[in-house]
């Protein structure tokens, strides 16, 4: 993996990060979102849910802000690499 990120230079681990993800709106998108970063971080000691969450102006997305435990850089780079590439998921920041 190309490394484009610098959170190893910018962060110490462990740590909680906030993540605002936009995804396709949907009801059970929270849960879904949830259990897709539970699946690529396992070993994450935790997500603490959602903390805020907004729906675009015409309902079609809605983004959501989570604060995620990472241990290493290495979680946050696979992250930010993997969870984009799911159908849902618009952007992640």
């Amino acid at each position: 993996m190309a490394l484009q990120y610098k959170f190893k230079e910018l962060l110490e681990f462990p740590c909680d990060q906030h993540l605002r993800i936009i995804v396709m709106s949907d009801e059970s998108q929270p849960e879904r979102l949830i259990d897709n970063i539970n699946k690529l971080i396992p070993e994450s000691t935790g997500i603490d849910g959602v903390i805020d969450s907004r729906q675009s102006a015409n309902g079609k997305y809605t983004s959501y802000t989570l604060r995620v435990r990472f241990d290493s850089a290495e979680q946050m780079e696979m992250l930010y690499d993997k969870l984009p590439k799911f159908d849902f998921v618009k952007h992640l920041l």
